[in-house]
């Protein structure tokens, strides 16, 4: 037997078991599991760079701005991704998220990190992910992408939220 028969005898092994494919799409609680994950690991990890640094002055904020950047592109990413499928609820939550990442260097301009104000973007950016990923059905890329954003926010409101408390 040569090596093409090798070749031919493992794919037709391959058709006839019974390994189950992977599907196309997460469900719904495992799209949360994935983002309240990509959160938790941000936070921690702002909280780990809070503790690492101490206390630190405003620079934080500044050096914060990729981080957002990332977070702003993802949802750009889904954003187009919900128009391309046509899921006009998907699209208007995708818009949100994205509306609210932006929103939070307007209320940075107009409100000290301490005032509650500061805070009702990145709540609101937050909340917004949550609806998304109980309404997204697309492919499961969309869905780390989602993960990558509340990693990203998180890792921030982390670090400027313990940075706060430490002052």
């Amino acid at each position: 037997m040569g090596p093409t028969g090798l070749i031919n005898m493992a794919y037709d092994a391959s058709l006839n078991s019974d390994v189950a494919v992977a599907p196309a799409a997460f469900r719904r609680d495992e799209r949360f599991a994935v983002l309240f994950g990509g959160a938790a690991v941000g936070i921690a990890a702002g909280f780990g760079i809070a503790m690492a640094l101490g206390r630190t002055g405003d620079w934080a904020m500044f050096a914060a701005i990729p981080l957002l950047l990332i977070a702003s592109y993802f949802a750009v990413a889904t954003l187009r991704d919900a128009v391309d499928r046509r899921a006009i609820g998907c699209s208007i939550a995708a818009a949100m998220v994205a509306l609210s990442l932006l929103a939070w260097p307007a209320m940075a301009i107009l409100y000290p990190m301490s005032a509650p104000q500061f805070w009702i973007a990145p709540a609101a950016g937050m909340t917004s992910m949550v609806l998304l990923a109980s309404c997204w059905g697309g492919t499961q890329g969309a869905s780390y992408r989602l993960m990558g954003e509340a990693a990203s926010l998180c890792i921030i409101v982390g670090l400027l939220g313990f940075n706060t408390l430490m002052r």
